[in-house]
């Protein structure tokens, strides 16, 4: 009978610990599809980074709402301490008001040119006009190139529209993101040739101005285990991602 309530007293108190423990964090990140959108049906965030985290939440047992934004909108929440992490590409300039995490994917970077427009070499990016998203680092060369024509924009999506109606050349960024748009919006006839820069790493991401930065060991555990047992490669493949 003692050892019974002391098991009854014992599963209890890990009950109220465990309670206690969780935290109600807010990730914010990119929309745009398949890394993460809003399904038209149900208006809800679907994509990688929605089942990433809700990976997260069933593994360290925190409840995580999912904001979906602008690229450029980001750093201005984290900054402020309006979300407590991000999943997204790295920059050296966001380690002033982020604590770096684990990888979660890489993604191919570089420039999509227009049907019939030649991208072959990197000298064949000098006459053309290409959309960059505002504040988006793909490569030191590319990024401090001065020469080159670029315009920037707040989506890929706006980038392939011009594309579509001639009003630019070509598009740099996510490549399979560009052209996972440009097929989803019936465009995809509009992109030729592709031009790869390199890969970016797409991290956990926790503001320093966080008051929930202590969960972050778990988060970064968490993601660790995801890649090991398989779940982060079956989730991009799951979304069109890999």
């Amino acid at each position: 009978m003692k050892k019974t309530v002391a098991a009854m007293v014992a599963a209890l108190t890990l009950a109220c610990t465990t309670s206690v423990a969780a935290k109600d964090l807010k990730f914010i990140t990119l929309e745009v599809a398949p890394w993460a959108s809003f399904d038209p049906v149900t208006n809800q965030p679907i994509g990688v980074f929605p089942e990433v985290v809700k990976e997260l939440e069933r593994r360290t047992g925190n409840k995580i709402s999912m904001a979906l934004h602008p690229f450029v909108r980001i750093d201005h929440e984290l900054e402020a301490g309006a979300q407590d992490c991000t999943i997204i590409v790295w920059s050296e300039e966001r380690a002033r008001i982020v604590v770096k995490g684990e990888l979660v994917s890489t993604h191919i970077v570089g420039v999509v040119a227009r049907k019939g427009v030649t991208l072959k070499t990197y000298a064949d990016l000098k006459p053309l006009t290409i959309s960059v998203l505002r504040g988006l680092e793909l490569d030191p060369k590319f990024d401090g190139d001065t020469a080159l024509k670029k315009y920037f924009d707040t989506d890929y999506l706006t980038g392939i529209r011009k594309i579509a109606h001639n009003r630019l050349d070509a598009v740099a960024g996510a490549i399979p993101t560009i052209a996972f748009l440009a097929k989803q919006e019936g465009m995809a006839g509009y992109l030729g040739d592709r031009l790869v820069l390199g890969e970016i790493p797409l991290l956990l991401q926790c503001a320093k101005k966080s008051p929930n930065l202590d969960v972050m060991p778990d988060l970064n555990k968490a993601i660790r285990d995801m890649r090991e047992d398989g779940t982060l490669e079956r989730i991009k493949k799951a979304n069109y991602f890999s």
